[in-house]
């Protein structure tokens, strides 16, 4: 992948829940970038394919990340997250942006005061156009890869969402709203 100039070249970007389908979107992009990115996986089996996709660093566990990081993507949420923030550099960020722990976040007495730090969610804003099309753009050229990890028919959609909920599948499931047609 070649690079961009972005606010992240030569950042360091430490991305939580780096298996799943958006955090896979973020390994690469950050690195896209020109990010070192440090990608949070629980299971260990993920460090060949994300290191594939650009990430410098795989690790299951925080404690594993010596030095601070510019900028938090988290996908995780909960404990997770208060433990990405201590590692946050002066003037660092973490953008929330996704909760797949559905467990609290519970910060220390005075954790959130010292350094400038900043904690935000992430929301969708129009117009979102042009950065679809950006997308789109680095799928059509190689530099961004979609990972499909299931397709079937929309009548089995509640195996497809079931599998999604439950991490069964690591990627994007696609739906075929019609039958496809037979290799002949």
């Amino acid at each position: 992948m070649g690079t961009l100039e972005t606010p992240v070249k030569g950042a360091r970007v430490l991305i939580t829940g780096a298996a799943g389908g958006v955090g896979r979107f973020a390994v690469q992009l950050a690195a896209y970038g020109g990010a070192h990115v440090i990608a949070v996986v629980g299971d260990p089996g993920r460090t060949a394919e994300l290191t594939a996709l650009g990430a410098e660093q795989v690790v299951t566990d925080l404690g594993q990340v010596s030095e601070p990081v510019d900028l938090v993507l988290d996908n995780v949420g909960g404990p997770q997250l208060v433990a990405a923030w201590e590692l946050l550099a002066t003037g660092g960020s973490v953008q929330c942006i996704g909760w797949s722990s559905g467990q609290p976040a519970t910060f220390q007495p005075y954790a959130t005061v010292g350094p400038v730090k900043s904690l935000s969610s992430f929301l969708i804003t129009a117009p979102i156009g042009p950065d679809l099309a950006n997308l789109v753009r680095l799928v059509q050229d190689g530099s961004l890869r979609v990972a499909i990890a299931w397709r079937g028919p929309l009548s089995k959609v509640a195996e497809a969402v079931e599998g999604l909920r439950e991490r069964r599948i690591s990627g994007k499931a696609v739906l075929d709203l019609t039958p496809r047609p037979r290799a002949t």
